[in-house]
C-alpha cells in the first residue's frame, strides 16, 4: 500500500421508500457471518455467538450458530446456518470455485422450505437465470437476466410462468450503471382490496433510479436519485495508518444534515462516531464507541449539556496453540453480555 491518501469516494443519493437494486436476488437469501479471521490452513470454523440479557439469560433471536467449510485453497465452499437443531442446518449455502453462490437450501420448521439455484454461463458473475423451488423441486419463481457486452440490461421476474415485473438497466460510456427502470406488468405487484363481491387491484407505481458518475480531482462522485426526501452522502478514504468512512444524512425538506456517522479503522482499534443534530450545526446528541482488542468503551450524551455517560465492556480472549482465538467473553458491569466460541478444524499436515 502506498503511503498516500487513496482516491476519495463520495456517494450522494436520495433514499427511496421502496428499494429495487441491481444486486442479484440471491442476496436476499444469504446470511451474514462474522468471526472468520484465522491463521494457517483450516478445513472449517464452527461459531457459536450467544448474546445474553442483564440476567445472563440467552437471547435466542440475537444469537447465531453457523459453520463455514473451506476447500484446500482457502475458498469458502459451504456455509451452514443452524437454529434449534445442531444436527440439521436451517440453511445451507454452497459456493462454486469462482466464489459464486451455486445453491441455497432453506429448511423451515413448518416444512415450507425453499431451494434457490442460479444458472451461470461461463465465468460471468451474474447468472443467466435464478430459480426457486419447493423442497419437492416444484418451481415457484424465476428471474431471467438479459445481457449485452457482459452487462445485465434487463431482468424479468416470473411466478407460475407469469411475468410479474421487469427491470431495465442502462449504462454510460464507461459501463457505469446510469438508470434502473422498474416496470410492473398487468399481473404485477400491488394492493388488492376486496369490498363485497368486488375486488380491486392497485398496481405499485413504476419507478426509476438515476445515477451520475463524475470525477473532481481525486474525488469520485456518484449521484443516485429516486425520490426527493433524504440525501445520504458517503465518503471513504484510506492511507497506511487508517481507513475512514463518513456518512451524512440530510433532509432536503428541512435543509440541514441531521445525522452523521464516522468510522475510523486503525490496525489495532476502531472508533465509531454518531452525531445527531436538531438544526443546522446545532448538535443534539452523540455516541462514540472505541473498540480495542481487550475492551469496548462507549461514551454518549442524550442531550447536549447533560453529563456524558460511559460504559466499558471487557473482552477476555482465549487462543489455541496455532495462535487463533477460540473464545471471546464480553463482560459489562460484571455481567456476561456476549460469548463467542469457535471450533477450528485444521488441515492435515502433508508428510
Amino acid at each position: 500500500m502506498k503511503n498516500q491518501m487513496r482516491k476519495l469516494l463520495l456517494l450522494i443519493y436520495i433514499l427511496p421508500t421502496q428499494f429495487f437494486s441491481q444486486e442479484s436476488p440471491i442476496e436476499e437469501y444469504l446470511t451474514k457471518v462474522e468471526h472468520l479471521d484465522h491463521k494457517g490452513c483450516v478445513k472449517s470454523i464452527f461459531v457459536e455467538d450467544a448474546k445474553f440479557d442483564k440476567n445472563e439469560e440467552k437471547i435466542d433471536y440475537l444469537s447465531k450458530t453457523y459453520k463455514v467449510i473451506y476447500d484446500n485453497r482457502g475458498r469458502i465452499r459451504k456455509q451452514l446456518i443452524y437454529w434449534k437443531d445442531l444436527q440439521n442446518p436451517f440453511k445451507i449455502t454452497t459456493y462454486d470455485t469462482l466464489n459464486r453462490v451455486s445453491k441455497v437450501e432453506i429448511n423451515r420448521d413448518d416444512g415450507n422450505g425453499e431451494i434457490l439455484i442460479p444458472y451461470f454461463r461461463d465465468d460471468l458473475k451474474d447468472p443467466d437465470s435464478i430459480k426457486t423451488f419447493s423442497l419437492e423441486m416444484k418451481e415457484r419463481r424465476k428471474y431471467i437476466n438479459y445481457f449485452k457486452n457482459g452487462l445485465v440490461i434487463r431482468r424479468d421476474l416470473f411466478e407460475n410462468d407469469t411475468l410479474r415485473y421487469y427491470t431495465l438497466f442502462e449504462y454510460d460510456s464507461n459501463n457505469h450503471l446510469s438508470k434502473e427502470l422498474n416496470i410492473n406488468t398487468k399481473d404485477g405487484f400491488g394492493v388488492i382490496n376486496k369490498l363485497g363481491n368486488s375486488t380491486t387491484k392497485y398496481l405499485n407505481k413504476n419507478d426509476s433510479t438515476l445515477y451520475n458518475y463524475r470525477e473532481v480531482g481525486d474525488t469520485i462522485i456518484i449521484d443516485r436519485e429516486r425520490h426527493k426526501g433524504l440525501v445520504v452522502t458517503e465518503k471513504s478514504y484510506e492511507n497506511d495508518d487508517v481507513i475512514i468512512n463518513i456518512e451524512k444524512q440530510t433532509s432536503t425538506a428541512r435543509g440541514f444534515t441531521f445525522q452523521t456517522r464516522t468510522n475510523f479503522k486503525w490496525k489495532d482499534s476502531t472508533k465509531i462516531e454518531y452525531k445527531y443534530y436538531k438544526d443546522k450545526d446545532d448538535l443534539k446528541s452523540y455516541t462514540n464507541t472505541y473498540i480495542y482488542e481487550d475492551k469496548i468503551i462507549s461514551e454518549w450524551m442524550n442531550y447536549i449539556g447533560q453529563p456524558e455517560q460511559q460504559d466499558v465492556t471487557d473482552i477476555k480472549t482465549t487462543f489455541d496453540n496455532k495462535g487463533n482465538w477460540i473464545s471471546k467473553t464480553f463482560i459489562r458491569n460484571n455481567v456476561v453480555v456476549e460469548e463467542i466460541r469457535r471450533t477450528i478444524d485444521y488441515c492435515e499436515k502433508l508428510h
